[in-house]
């Protein structure tokens, strides 16, 4: 394989968004008692993260080092994955067509459904687009009327965390350990 370090990287950085994501995932209170906004914070961080690992894992760059093959060919990632779905990676990286697109999708739009956390079906309103609806009963994101069941992408990153993590133990030649951290001073 050419450039193996290059692709050796980037199922590292593979791994390390799966743990930020895994992290963020864990971090949603699935009692529905949270505070919206922090609640919307993990949800956004954990597709964020995800959207991350998709770039990384069909990225043409890194292919480019790997002998003409994805790194989600050389770890074998499942392609019926949400994870491979376009959508996921749109919604982060072209959010503002997602939103012009979303307000076309509903035709006559009166209310902006956002921030609600609970059982969708009891906000749904005549003339209305959800922005961002988390329902923590079925652990499914509403985000401009697409719907995204945070449990299934939760999964498959772990099991695309464990794919990198077997790939390196079989295949790693850098030597990776955490750098001395460096703390400055309080005065």
């Amino acid at each position: 394989m050419r450039d193996a370090p290059i692709v050796e990287l980037g199922i590292r950085e593979i791994a390390t968004y799966c743990d930020f994501a895994d992290l963020a995932y864990r971090s949603i209170d699935k009692s529905g008692r949270q505070e919206a906004v922090a609640t919307y914070f993990y949800v956004h961080s954990l597709l964020s993260h995800c959207a991350t690992v998709a770039r990384l894992l069909w990225s043409s760059e890194l292919a480019e080092h790997a002998g003409g093959s994805n790194i989600a060919a050389l770890l074998k990632v499942p392609q019926d994955y949400r994870v491979e779905d376009d959508s996921v990676r749109e919604i982060m990286d072209r959010y503002d067509t997602r939103l012009a697109h979303g307000l076309s999708l509903r035709g006559e739009v009166r209310k902006v459904l956002d921030f609600n956390i609970g059982d969708r079906d009891a906000f749904e309103e005549e003339y209305s687009l959800f922005l961002r609806h988390y329902d923590p009963t079925v652990d499914t994101l509403t985000l401009i009327e697409e719907e995204f069941n945070l449990a299934q992408i939760a999964t498959e990153l772990s099991d695309i965390k464990s794919r990198a993590n077997a790939w390196l133990q079989d295949n790693a030649s850098l030597e990776a350990r955490p750098a001395t951290p460096s703390v400055p001073p309080r005065h």
